[in-house]
């Protein structure tokens, strides 16, 4: 299953303005066991009082766009891709300071969870 996300390809100064460029990209999410093991591994204090599928229903639960609640999000999307780079360097491949880009990125993000929650819920 592949879900998009819109990534920077561009943010840097020129001429004394920033110059911001964006584009979504297609990503594979690994909607397997790993996904958990990723989870326990990456956020082992989190997942010692839930699992992956229990902590983004709650977050979904919540709802809303927070900071908290984005990066919640990110951190489950995160474990879901097959990935080397630490949550750190993940974190900076979105940016957080163009509204429009938020927007995007809220939207994104809501339409891979579904998509992730959706595939596991036929599969039960």
């Amino acid at each position: 299953m592949k879900v998009k996300l819109p990534f920077i390809t561009k943010d840097q100064m020129e001429n004394g303005r920033r110059v911001f460029e964006y584009t979504d990209k297609e990503i594979s999410v690994d909607n397997t066991l790993n996904a958990q093991m990723r989870w326990e591994s990456r956020f082992p204090e989190l997942a010692e009082h839930a699992s992956i599928v229990d902590y983004s229903t709650r977050i979904k639960e919540v709802g809303g766009t927070s900071l908290a609640v984005i990066i919640s999000k990110m951190k489950v999307i995160y474990c879901f891709l097959d990935t080397e780079l630490t949550f750190e360097q993940f974190l900076k491949m979105f940016d957080y300071s163009q509204k429009e880009y938020v927007e995007k990125l809220i939207e994104r993000l809501t339409e891979a969870f579904e998509a992730i929650f959706d595939a596991a819920a036929e599969k039960n």
